[in-house]
């Protein structure tokens, strides 16, 4: 299920003089708690990437003490930050159509019904990309890539869900595997039957012959939870690509013992789950994902605060999307540190989207701390090790530690902190995956 990515890690590069390297050292466990804002800086500080994967992490005179080498490139990290690549960690890269006009429509006043009622949201998104080509599907997927690491991500998470039968599912992460050829980032792919009940379920008789549901019990909702339980995942699991399984808790959508359900045989049948949950209001998708053993619940917008402490500490890692929260209006945010302090582990990614077009984690990361009022480093760590370790990658990306992938970014500003004071993205020098300078790089004009 790895595949061939579009640039080998088979590169030597040595990274000197950073004026802070931040390592987000990882000691073999997800952060949370009073840990969420550990990133461990080193001045002077300098790495080693050999065949692709990092062998040294210090300051710059141990580093060039044990592996100066003339034939190896190096980078002059002088007066800047070097901190690990970025882990995007809930992204639907895959869809046809533009959307533009609602947001447009939700800015002049219209509710989120209304444009729902004229054929907007999700549905809409559905519609367009089963009717897109797929060099159509994905040249768009191409340029998102490319947009991504510009905005810093070396690994992404990218789900299906805009087909919502078994064929077009199928499809999509057929779609999916092929971009692995298209860029340089891992990607990690899931499966997204359970995003919304199709409006075309038909006829709900036939429906159920095929999900195994009984006609008389034919409620559409039911019978496409058991078609995504059943048959879909059946179908998904035979083809071999998707590395997750995503289910849907939300009012109205999916419910809880639903998705307890399709997470119960996705588990029994090796296919680790994560959930869209409490996006629009208040629907239990916390607790349930917890309960559920997911390894992470995205979105979280809604989840009540005492929820999250009866819950209380969990491995389950909490994904939280600013930049969906903004598109929306949502009237409430995420409480990030609610989370935190219950010791919860907090990523954060961008949920770029058929209806939201942020590609860019390193500005989504910068905005996350006012938006959440969490620490800059607090955000750090959301978008590196913490998000790793949502992608069950930790062991190879997330942080620069010996023997991870030789994935950084190189920033020009002298510390971390001063990524938080103005536009990110115009302090990105270079992006570094598998030892590989990007040819669009500064350093590597220079």
């Amino acid at each position: 299920m790895s595949g061939q990515r579009a640039t080998p890690d088979h590169n030597d590069l040595n990274v000197v003089h950073a004026k802070a390297l931040v390592t987000v050292a990882d000691t073999g466990h997800v952060r949370r708690g009073n840990t969420q804002g550990d990133i461990g800086i080193i001045e002077d500080g300098a790495v080693a990437v050999r065949d692709g994967v990092i062998v040294a992490v210090g300051t710059t005179a141990e580093i060039v003490a044990d592996w100066s080498d003339p034939a190896v490139p190096t980078l002059d990290a002088a007066g800047m930050t070097v901190m690990p690549g970025l882990v995007e960690c809930h992204s639907h890269p895959l869809f046809g159509g533009e959307r533009h006009d609602e947001y447009a429509e939700r800015l002049g006043g219209a509710s989120l019904a209304e444009v729902a009622a004229r054929g907007g949201g999700i549905w809409a998104s559905v519609v367009a990309t089963r009717e897109a080509t797929d060099d159509e599907l994905l040249a768009n997927m191409s340029s998102a890539f490319d947009r991504m690491t510009r905005g810093g991500v070396t690994t992404a998470e990218v789900k299906s869900g805009y087909g919502l039968t078994i064929d077009d599912e199928l499809h999509q992460l057929e779609l999916l595997e092929q971009t692995r050829t298209m860029t340089p980032m891992e990607l990690i792919i899931t499966f997204l039957g359970a995003h919304v009940i199709p409006r075309d379920i038909g006829d709900a008789a036939d429906a159920a012959d095929t999900a195994g549901t009984d006609a008389a019990d034919a409620d559409p909702g039911q019978v496409y939870t058991d078609l995504v339980g059943g048959p879909m995942t059946d179908a998904v699991l035979a083809q071999g690509i998707a590395q997750f399984q995503d289910v849907t808790v939300e009012d109205g959508l999916f419910t809880p013992d639903q998705a307890l359900g399709i997470m119960a045989r996705s588990h029994e049948l090796g296919l680790t789950t994560r959930v869209h949950a409490d996006a629009w209001k208040p629907s239990l998708g916390w607790q349930t994902a917890v309960e559920g053993g997911a390894i992470s619940a995205e979105h979280l917008t809604y989840t009540p605060d005492d929820e999250i402490d009866r819950v209380g500490t969990t491995d389950t890692v909490a994904v939280l999307l600013p930049v969906a929260e903004l598109i929306y209006m949502t009237d409430r945010r995420a409480n990030a540190n609610k989370f935190i302090d219950n010791d919860v582990p907090v990523a954060i990614s961008t949920d770029y989207c058929s209806s939201i077009h942020a590609t860019s984690l390193l500005s989504t990361m910068t905005m996350a701390s006012p938006w959440f009022r969490i620490t800059p480093a607090q955000a750090i760590v959301a978008c590196t090790l913490n998000a790793a370790y949502s992608l069950g990658v930790a062991d190879r990306c997330g942080s620069l530690d010996v023997g991870k992938r030789g994935d950084l970014l190189v920033l020009d500003c002298p510390h971390p902190n001063e990524l938080f004071l103005g536009l990110a993205d115009d302090m990105l020098d270079s992006v570094v995956i598998g030892g590989n300078l990007l040819p669009f790089s500064k350093h590597a004009r220079h």
